[in-house]
């Protein structure tokens, strides 16, 4: 799936592939089937049911009904259809360098160039596969299989250094 390259200064790299985005969603996506997850649905049946009452043009009901399937197969193929999203997108098959130091995480690919300073890191939570870095409001995934011993102990370090939040 990933690759390392042998440098000193941690750097690896991984491919955006099928694969990585699999496991990216499998370690990080919330599967968790409630109430919530359908709340948009049961809007969408309530409005298309007021319409409906109101004798309100057919197709417009109709269409939200449409909607309603779409929405009820999103839920049921979330995994399938955002890995497929990914494979779509420009990112796809696009080679991404890591790079990890003291001063934090550093990623670059050609379509984005981004750095996670430790300070600015908010928690890092280990997966099976990898870690989860929240970062900015938005959390980021990184596969353990392409980073080297070096690498992941510093993580780690820094992981359990920011369970006091002494980054």
């Amino acid at each position: 799936m990933t690759d390392t390259n042998a440098s000193t200064d941690d750097s690896s790299y991984y491919i955006l592939n099928r694969e990585y985005f699999s496991e990216c969603f499998d370690e990080s996506a919330n599967t968790s089937i409630n109430l919530k997850t359908f709340r948009q649905t049961i809007v969408l049946i309530i409005l298309a049911s007021v319409l409906f009452v109101m004798d309100i043009e057919p197709y417009v009901v109709w269409f939200l009904f449409c909607l309603v399937g779409v929405e009820l197969l999103s839920i049921r193929y979330k995994r399938s259809w955002w890995i497929t999203r990914q494979m779509l997108s420009g990112a796809a098959g696009s080679k991404v360098n890591v790079r990890i130091d003291d001063q934090g995480i550093f990623t670059d690919s050609p379509h984005r160039q981004q750095a996670m300073l430790w300070q600015d890191i908010i928690d890092i939570k280990n997966t099976k596969k990898g870690f989860l870095v929240a970062h900015n409001n938005l959390t980021h995934y990184l596969s353990k299989s392409g980073l080297n011993a070096n690498a992941l102990a510093l993580i780690e370090s820094k992981q359990i250094r920011s369970l006091g939040r002494g980054f």
